[in-house]
């Protein structure tokens, strides 16, 4: 027989990712090949997990495949944050991946050994990101085509952004049936002007992508376009609104619309990106006390006074007699700001976050959150007071 269950055509590897395999009762065991990305992740022995009627059922859980092979990985910079201050489109490989498997019965012969079948069986493919389910939901459906209409990003803030000339937003996005985006951009005097972006895919794909979206990423950049570009001046436009979807001659709107509103730039802010709970890219600029400090930490050691004495003076005041050893410099910037309450609970994704960056000098530098406490909801403030403290890297300094 062949496989009768396959997961979700979009599946979460954190959660388990199952096969079914019905067969005759003399099959004892199935040797299953997994394949991700179109590659053998690896082989293992599938025992019998149980019978209907007088057939063997095999359940086969291949999450533990998957991990290893799909970002966020240690060492990498994940592909979801795209190229600063233009416009850009990255395809996502390394967090999305397809999978398959590929079985083969083993029975007993009448010498009680066992005999593999040359007949290998054959799964669908399905493909899995690193998403937590959305609400209370157990599948990805919100996310894809034509699951969804419209779709959602893959992002945990729907509601409206707000973004300074200066800074960079990304949305990910499944791209089954996409390949357009449309901006709408709204002036200060009420008018608006559309463009359409051609993304340069083709529409049945199963990728992941990740767009630009921050002004300092579309103003006055280039792009292919399919109906007219983007604007040159932020400062004479008030907010604008972002979809993605489908374009033969007209565009159909796939995606949910986000709108960002465009605020004036401001000293007093730090621009934070992180790979986020539904497996995309997250942004967002904090405003507020900023505040930055080193630590210094290593072992002191007192030595013995060096005494000579065949010279005069037997000792001298700068002899090493105290030193500090395996000496470590961690640099931190603690944040105090004021938030909405539905941007608190967008930030709290941010503090259980595998990848973080902050944007200093136009690069992306890789650092971490403390561990700490975040309220996401107040029913007796207007908005929600949050602090937290980012760490740095350890420097390496000179050692004694």
């Amino acid at each position: 027989m062949s496989y009768t269950i396959n997961p979700d055509t979009l599946s979460s590897f954190l959660y388990p990712v199952s096969y079914r395999n019905i067969e005759p009762s003399a099959v004892v065991q199935q040797q299953v090949d997994v394949y991700v990305g179109g590659s053998l992740a690896g082989s293992f022995l599938a025992a019998k997990t149980g019978t209907s009627g007088s057939s063997a059922v095999f359940d086969t859980n291949i999450q533990s495949f998957l991990y290893s092979d799909v970002a966020p990985v240690t060492g990498t910079k994940s592909t979801l944050f795209g190229t600063l201050n233009t416009y850009s489109l990255s395809t996502n490989t390394d967090v999305i991946k397809s999978i398959y498997c590929v079985a083969k019965n083993q029975t007993l012969d009448s010498s009680g050994f066992l005999v593999t079948s040359t007949a290998p069986q054959y799964s669908a493919t399905a493909y899995v990101i690193p998403s937590q389910f959305y609400a209370n939901e157990y599948d990805l459906g919100d996310f894809y085509q034509p699951s969804a209409n419209p779709f959602k990003f893959l992002t945990t803030n729907n509601q409206d952004r707000r973004c300074n000339a200066a800074g960079n937003l990304y949305l990910s996005f499944v791209g089954k049936g996409v390949n357009s985006a449309q901006f709408e951009f709204w002036t200060n005097a009420g008018s608006s002007s559309v463009t359409i972006v051609d993304l340069v895919n083709a529409t049945a794909n199963n990728d992941l992508y990740t767009i630009s979206v921050g002004v300092a990423n579309i103003f006055n950049a280039t792009a292919v376009f399919h109906a007219g570009n983007f604007p040159t001046n932020p400062d004479t436009y008030s907010y604008y609104e972002v979809s993605v979807g489908s374009y033969s001659g007209s565009y159909t709107q796939l995606s949910e619309k986000i709108q960002i509103n465009i605020e004036p730039n401001c000293s007093d802010d730090i621009e934070l990106h992180w790979f986020g709970k539904y497996g995309g890219a997250e942004s967002y600029q904090f405003r507020g006390l900023i505040q930055e400090s080193q630590t210094a930490n290593g072992d002191i050691i007192n030595l013995s006074q060096p005494w000579n004495l065949a010279v005069s003076p037997k000792a001298n005041s700068y002899d090493k007699t105290i030193i500090k050893t395996n000496q470590r410099v961690n640099k931190s910037k603690q944040i105090k700001c004021n938030v909405s309450h539905e941007d608190a609970e967008y930030i709290a994704s941010l503090f259980y976050s595998p990848e973080v960056y902050i944007i200093e000098n136009n690069q992306y530098v890789n650092v971490t959150i403390a561990n700490a406490d975040i309220r996401t909801n107040d029913n007796r403030a207007t908005d929600i007071e949050i602090s937290f403290e980012i760490i740095y890297p350890n420097k390496p300094v000179a050692q004694l």
